[in-house]
């Protein structure tokens, strides 16, 4: 549908401007009239001409905490019985950010002409995850918007504190690596040329290690740029590929398969299966729209395919545990409390749980992450300075040893 620029006037003979999608004129007045708005002046635009992409919104980023914030107020001004484009309206003037500000009023805006709260998200995929979206449609439907609100609030709080708490594990080992990357750059660059120049002048045969340490030397400094332009290159590239269905099919499958990290990525999945699941079925929600709505919110592919195989399975009469029993990410534990709880019919008690339990043990998972990595990043910097330290010092001692026999 056309887009339409209109000047309008409201009850009270002020000046109203903005844009409206309409099949034509006469539907745009039509829906500035159930506004309450008088038309003016109405010009057609295309959608390229709506707005003008601005390169200021295109690279600044909405924070987080304001997505949080968004979410805990307007659940608590929609809860208290505020209409829901007074609330947002009122949120729009709080809002610091002055990207999210504009992003709140274009969705007010929105609102106001017509579309649903969710197709207003929708527009804004960079701010609002897809989850987000989705989980709004449904609280609409279901007219839960307010109990909606409040769990994404502590969904999204969730998820930035194990954020938070991963960063915070991984800044040791993060400084050990750069460590390590600056030593070998100054080691390959100013001090294996000089010790390779001092065995040169000896005319002996060097050890395997140290010819080894040399070529590698010899490479890193004649041919850096190569090596610089091939590694953005190849990032490039995987970033490329990982952004096609079948590359982040293959990206997701290696995260749960990476030593130490894949287990904790797969507690975080489950926690949010279980988490989002529940809060949508204890909604009211029917269970395959719930699971529906559950495989585009784990943010894996691998899960996300199994959970929608889940669904069908369900779909053609299943009960939820049994496809369930036969994926290999879904633990037995899960497996037996979702049995429990279709058995008693506390299904959305018993996702609760889970979601406890796997919320528990990403927290310990994290806490001994540092602990955990210790070890490896000593074992790497040991084999490293083995290596370094037999390239450097076997040809001293031949050297010493042909010193004495002269």
């Amino acid at each position: 549908m056309p887009f339409f620029r209109y000047r309008a006037r409201d009850k009270r003979g002020g000046l109203v401007t903005g844009d409206m999608e309409a099949t034509d004129h006469a539907s745009l007045e039509s829906a500035l009239d159930k506004m309450g708005l008088i038309p003016v002046k109405v010009v057609s635009r295309t959608k390229a001409q709506k707005k003008l992409p601005d390169l200021k919104s295109l690279f600044a980023r909405v924070p987080q905490q304001d997505l949080i914030l968004f979410s805990r107020q307007l659940a608590t001004l929609f809860g208290a019985g505020v209409p829901l484009t007074r609330a947002i309206f009122s949120l729009e003037r709080q809002a610091t950010s002055p990207v999210f500000t504009n992003i709140i009023k274009t969705m007010r805006e929105d609102i106001e002409a017509g579309s649903s709260f969710a197709n207003a998200i929708k527009k804004h995929p960079k701010v609002f995850p897809e989850l987000y979206a989705s989980m709004i449609e449904a609280g609409e439907a279901g007219g839960i918007l307010d109990n909606v609100l409040d769990r994404l609030a502590l969904m999204l709080e969730k998820n930035a504190e194990n954020k938070a708490k991963v960063k915070s594990a991984t800044l040791y080992p993060k400084i050990v690596i750069a460590a390590i990357i600056v030593a070998v750059i100054v080691l390959m660059t100013f001090v294996v040329p000089k010790f390779a120049k001092l065995y040169a002048s000896f005319k002996v045969e060097l050890p395997l290690p140290t010819r080894m340490l040399i070529a590698i030397s010899n490479g890193f400094v004649s041919y850096w740029y190569i090596l610089f332009g091939g590694a953005i290159a190849v990032f490039f590239l995987l970033r490329l590929y990982v952004s096609t269905e079948q590359g982040r099919l293959r990206w997701d499958s290696i995260r749960l398969r990476i030593p130490i990290f894949g287990p904790l990525v797969l507690k975080a999945i489950l926690s949010r299966f279980a988490r989002v699941l529940g809060s949508l079925y204890k909604s009211g929600l029917p269970i395959l729209q719930s699971l529906d709505i559950v495989s585009r919110a784990v943010e894996n592919r691998v899960l996300s395919m199994e959970v929608k195989k889940i669904e069908d399975e369900v779909r053609s009469g299943k009960s939820l545990s049994e496809p369930m029993a036969a994926s290999p990410n879904f633990p037995p534990m899960v497996v037996q409390m979702i049995t429990v709880g279709e058995d008693t019919g506390n299904l959305d008690d018993m996702l609760e749980k889970v979601a406890e339990y796997y919320d528990q043990e990403v927290d310990t998972t994290i806490r001994n992450l540092t602990t955990t990595l210790e070890p490896v990043l000593l074992a790497f910097i040991f084999g490293m300075v083995l290596f370094l330290a037999l390239a450097i010092f076997l040809p001293m001692w031949d050297i010493l040893k042909i010193v004495r026999v002269k």
